[in-house]
């Protein structure tokens, strides 16, 4: 009797034992995290209040230069006035060149409207490029020095300009100035020049100029 008493005994130590090891060994619980919980990107992360706003940037760079009026109606004269001299040099003519690439003075797309402004009013397509290029081209006779159908123009800035101004006095602002070289041609012997052109914008804002020297061929 006494040894079935200690069989039993032993039986539920040893069930005891083996429940308390399995509640010892169970994992710890956390609570869930919440699945709403915002995602942050490196960029908010380093200042929450600065966003990098890229279609911004994109539309900033490609903002078109502006067009000062003044400026394109100042060369738009000086062709008109190189058109109106040696008329006789336009007679039979289809088309026209036009060179402004060596223009400062103005960005492109006041050089594009002063080239359509002029072709416009004379009712003629205009071709845009060097005299070399156009040569290239196939336009003009290089070889006969001569282009049949066409009258070429070119205005280049003079870079190295010298001016003799009044002394300024403190407050003054200085004028606006710039100097330029003017160029029509339709062959080796059919050519006219404005040289060391002058110009500067007026208080009204216009701009006149002055023709240094004039020469023809």
């Amino acid at each position: 009797m006494k040894r079935i008493i200690y069989l039993i005994t032993v039986l539920v130590f040893l069930f005891c034992s083996a429940g308390c090891s399995q509640q010892d060994n169970a994992p710890e619980k956390t609570p869930d995290a919440p699945s709403s919980a915002p995602s942050v990107t490196s960029s908010e992360a380093d200042d929450g209040n600065s966003k990098t706003d890229e279609s911004n940037a994109t539309i900033v760079g490609s903002l078109p230069e502006d067009i000062r009026e003044d400026r394109c109606e100042l060369y738009l004269q000086v062709l008109e006035d190189l058109w109106n001299v040696d008329s006789g040099l336009n007679n039979g003519i289809k088309q026209l060149g036009i060179d402004l690439s060596n223009l400062s003075h103005l960005n492109n797309a006041e050089k594009e409207k002063v080239m359509k402004d002029f072709s416009d009013k004379h009712g003629l397509p205009y071709l845009r490029g060097t005299w070399e290029e156009l040569c290239e081209q196939g336009y003009i006779d290089k070889e006969n020095l001569v282009w049949e159908d066409g009258l070429f123009f070119s205005i280049e800035t003079i870079e190295d300009a010298a001016w003799n101004l009044y002394d300024i006095k403190p407050g003054e602002q200085p004028p606006e100035l710039t100097a330029f070289n003017a160029h029509k041609w339709r062959s080796g012997l059919g050519a006219y020049f404005f040289g060391q052109c002058s110009a500067q914008k007026n208080a009204d804002g216009r701009w006149a100029y002055t023709v240094g020297q004039e020469a023809i061929s």
